[in-house]
C-alpha cells in the first residue's frame, strides 16, 4: 500500500460525499414528519416492515416504512411495538393503535431513544393492537427468514438460555436476547464485537462454499458465484446489518476482481463498500455500528498490508504475533469511539481476542452444523455445542474478571478523539513513513499536541460562568446533575448506579466534586455504592440523622477510598469547588428524620422539591431560570453569568 491510494478518485470522492453528509447532518437527522399532531389515539397505518421482529418485555419491536395513514400516502418512519404475530420483515401490514413521540434519555448519558430513532429515520412510535398482513415478502426474503428462524429454534433446541442467544449472536448478530449482565461480561473482556455478525462470518461461508464446490469439481467460476450467492443469502437471513453488507461488498469485489484476473486492493475494496453504503443508506455515517465496523476493517487492512513483512516470524512465535497484530490492528481506531459510545474500555481486549477471536469461529462452525443438521447428527453437535459454550462463557467470564478488565472512561473531547487518530495515522503509516525519517515523528508529535489542547487550550479570560442543572430520575427517586464552573455535582444518587456513573462521563468527568443527599431515605442514596466503584467521589455531603444500615455500610466503603463525608444542618455551608449551601425544603423549618428535609443551593442553582426542581440566577435583573422534573426524562436547565457574577 502506498500514500498514492489516499489520492485515488474513488476514495476522494466518499471523502467529498462523507464531508457533505456530516455539513447537512442536521437536515438528514430530521425524519420525515407525520401528517398530524401527537400523541393520536386509534391510528390506521401501512407500511412494510423494514426489519426482523425482535423480542422485547410484552411482545415484538420492529421498525416500520409507513406509505400511507388513514388510507391516504404519506411517507414515515414508525417504530411498532406490538405482540407477537405471523409477520416479519419484508411483509406489508396494516396496523391500528396508538401513536406517540418517542421518549428522550431518562438518565444524562443513556440512550436518547427518541434521537437513535430520528438517526434511523423514525419521527413517532406506534402501541399496535392490531397487525394484519396484506401482502407477503418476495420469496427469496420468505425463504431467508424461514432460515433464520429455523437455525435460532435449532440453537435453542440444543443448547440452555444462555448458550443459545450467544450462539444466536454470533452466527447470525442476534444478540438481543443476550441477558444485559451477560453483555456487560463481554464488553468487559473486549469480545462485544463477537455478537455482531460481520466479516469474519461473511468470509466463513465463502470459504466454505467455494471448498465444497472445488472438491466437487466445479470450475473456478462457478465455485465463486455459488459461494458469492449463498453469502448473500447469509447476509439477508442475518438483517442486512452495516457489517455483514461491508464484508459481503468487500468480498464481492475481491473475489469477483480474482475470478476475472483483475487487480484489486482490499483499501480499494472498503472505500467502494463504504461509498456504496452510504449511497443507499446516508444516515447509516451516524450509525455507531457503520463507524465501527469500517474502522476496524480500515485498521486491519492498512495494519497488516504495512506491517505483514515484520510480522512474518515463522514458528509458534509468529502465529501467536500474528493474532495480536490483528487483534491490535482491528481495535486500534476503535478505542476513542468505544469511550464515545460506552464509556468504557476494555484493557485485556488484546489477549482476550487472541484466544476468543479464535474460538468464535469453532463457535460459528458448530451453529452452522446445527442449523443444517437433524437426527443422529444434530443431537451430537448439540452435545459438543453445549460443551464448547460452556468452556467458550467461561472464558470470557474470566477475562471479564481480572483486575482492571475494564476502566470507565470520561467522555473524550474533540480534540482529544482527533488527535487520536492522527497519532494512530501514524502508527499504522510507520513503515510507509520510515523509521529514520522525520515526518514520523512530526505526525506523532502533531497528534499528541491535538489530543492535549483539550486541557491545556484554557478558557477564554471574563469568560461568563456557565450553570447546567439536569433533572432525571426512576419511579420514586428524584436527581440531578449540576455542572457549574467550581465542578460537578450530583444530587439524590439514588438511581442505578451504572446510569449515574454514564451521566458523570458523559459530562466529560471521571469523578464527582460532590454527591449531596436530600434526605436518609434509600430511594435517594441506592445507587451510591455501585456509582462510588465506577467513578470517583471528592466529597458527600447529607442531612444530620441517624444513616440507614445500608448507607452507612456505603459510606464506610467510600471513605476507606478516600471520599470525605460531612453531615451538614440548615443554613450551614461546605466548600467544594462551589460555595454549597443547605437549606429548609418541605413546608418549611423542622427536622423530622424522614422526607426531603433538604435544599441544596450550589452556586447560581438551587435544587429543591427533593431534587425535582432546580432554579438559577440568570444575568442581572433577568427573571430567575428554572425547570421542573418529568417522569423518565431528562430535564435540562442552561444559564450564564456575566464574568464576576450577578447575584
Amino acid at each position: 500500500m502506498l500514500l498514492s491510494y489516499y489520492r485515488r478518485p474513488l476514495f476522494l470522492l466518499l471523502l467529498v460525499y462523507a464531508g457533505g453528509l456530516f455539513i447537512f447532518r442536521e437536515r438528514l437527522l430530521t425524519p420525515a414528519p407525520l401528517p398530524f399532531a401527537l400523541p393520536r389515539a386509534g391510528a390506521v397505518a401501512e407500511g412494510r416492515i423494514a426489519e426482523y421482529p425482535v423480542l422485547v418485555p410484552g411482545g415484538v419491536r420492529f421498525a416500520l416504512e409507513a406509505s400511507a395513514f388513514y388510507g391516504r400516502p404519506a411517507a414515515a418512519g414508525l417504530m411498532v411495538y406490538a405482540k407477537p404475530g405471523d409477520f416479519s420483515y419484508g411483509d406489508t401490514v396494516e396496523l391500528f393503535g396508538d401513536l406517540e413521540l418517542p421518549p428522550g434519555a431518562s438518565v444524562p448519558g443513556s440512550l436518547d431513544w427518541a434521537d437513535f430513532l430520528a438517526r434511523r429515520g423514525i419521527a413517532a412510535q406506534l402501541r399496535a393492537r392490531e397487525v394484519a398482513v396484506k401482502r407477503r415478502a418476495g420469496p427469496l426474503l420468505l425463504l431467508a427468514r424461514r432460515a433464520r428462524e429455523s437455525a435460532l429454534a435449532s440453537f435453542r433446541a440444543a443448547l440452555p438460555p444462555e448458550g443459545a442467544a450467544v450462539l444466536g449472536g454470533v452466527v447470525l448478530g442476534e444478540k438481543k436476547s443476550v441477558p444485559p449482565e451477560l453483555k456487560e461480561v463481554f464488553q468487559d473482556s473486549g469480545a462485544m464485537h463477537l455478537l455482531v455478525a460481520s466479516g469474519s462470518n461473511v468470509g466463513f461461508v465463502v470459504a466454505v462454499v467455494y471448498f465444497l464446490c472445488s472438491r466437487l469439481g466445479l470450475g473456478r467460476r462457478y465455485s465463486g458465484g455459488a459461494a458469492l450467492a449463498l453469502a448473500g443469502f447469509y447476509v439477508l437471513a442475518a438483517g442486512l446489518d452495516a457489517p455483514l453488507v461491508r464484508a459481503y461488498l468487500m468480498f464481492a469485489a475481491g473475489l469477483l476482481a480474482w475470478l476475472l484476473r483483475r487487480e484489486s486492493g482490499a483499501f480499494q475494496a472498503l472505500a467502494a463498500a463504504a461509498l456504496l453504503i452510504l449511497l443507499l443508506s446516508p444516515r447509516s455515517l451516524f450509525d455507531a455500528g457503520f463507524q465501527m465496523s469500517f474502522l476496524a476493517a480500515y485498521g486491519l487492512t492498512v495494519g497488516l498490508a504495512l506491517w505483514g513483512r515484520y510480522l512474518k516470524t515463522g514458528g509458534p512465535a509468529g502465529a501467536v504475533l500474528g493474532v495480536l497484530a490483528v487483534s491490535f490492528f482491528a481495535q486500534l481506531c476503535l478505542y476513542p469511539v468505544l469511550a464515545v459510545y460506552f464509556h468504557k474500555i476494555s484493557l485485556v481486549s488484546l489477549l482476550s481476542n487472541m484466544a476468543l477471536v479464535p474460538a468464535s469461529g469453532v463457535a460459528m462452525g458448530l451453529g452452522f452444523g446445527l442449523a443444517l443438521s437433524g437426527g443422529f447428527l444434530f443431537a451430537a453437535l448439540a452435545r459438543a455445542a453445549g460443551l464448547f459454550m460452556d468452556v467458550f462463557l467461561w472464558t470470557v467470564r474470566f477475562f471479564a474478571g481480572l483486575p482492571y478488565a475494564s476502566v470507565s472512561v470520561a467522555q473524550p473531547s474533540a480534540w482529544f478523539v482527533a488527535g487520536f487518530f492522527i497519532l494512530a495515522l501514524a502508527l499504522l503509516h510507520a513503515p510507509l513513513l520510515g523509521f529514520r525519517r522525520r515526518r514520523l515523528y512530526l505526525a506523532a508529535g502533531l497528534g499528541l499536541g491535538v489530543a492535549s489542547g483539550g486541557y491545556f487550550g484554557g478558557a477564554a479570560p471574563e469568560a461568563p460562568a456557565r450553570y447546567r442543572a439536569q433533572l432525571f430520575g426512576d419511579s420514586d427517586t428524584a436527581a440531578a446533575l449540576v455542572s457549574a464552573p467550581g465542578g460537578l455535582y450530583l444530587v439524590n444518587p439514588g438511581v442505578n448506579g451504572r446510569k449515574a456513573a454514564d451521566s458523570v462521563l458523559t459530562a466529560g468527568r471521571a469523578s464527582l466534586d460532590a454527591v449531596l443527599l436530600t434526605s436518609l431515605e434509600e430511594k435517594n442514596f441506592s445507587g451510591l455504592e455501585e456509582l462510588g466503584r465506577l467513578v470517583k467521589i471528592r466529597r458527600i455531603l447529607l442531612p444530620c440523622g441517624p444513616r440507614p444500615p445500608a448507607l452507612a455500610r456505603a459510606l464506610a466503603g467510600l471513605e476507606g477510598k478516600g471520599t470525605q463525608v460531612r453531615r451538614l444542618w440548615p443554613g450551614e455551608a461546605a466548600e467544594a469547588g462551589e460555595k454549597i449551601y443547605a437549606g429548609w425544603g418541605g413546608s418549611g423549618p423542622g427536622y423530622t428524620g424522614a422526607g426531603d428535609v433538604l435544599d441544596w443551593e450550589i452556586g447560581a442553582v438551587k435544587v429543591s422539591a427533593g431534587g425535582a426542581r432546580a432554579e438559577g440566577t440568570a444575568p442581572c435583573g433577568a427573571p430567575a431560570a428554572e425547570a421542573e422534573a418529568q417522569a423518565r426524562q431528562t430535564v435540562t436547565l442552561e444559564f450564564e453569568l456575566p464574568p464576576g457574577g450577578c447575584r
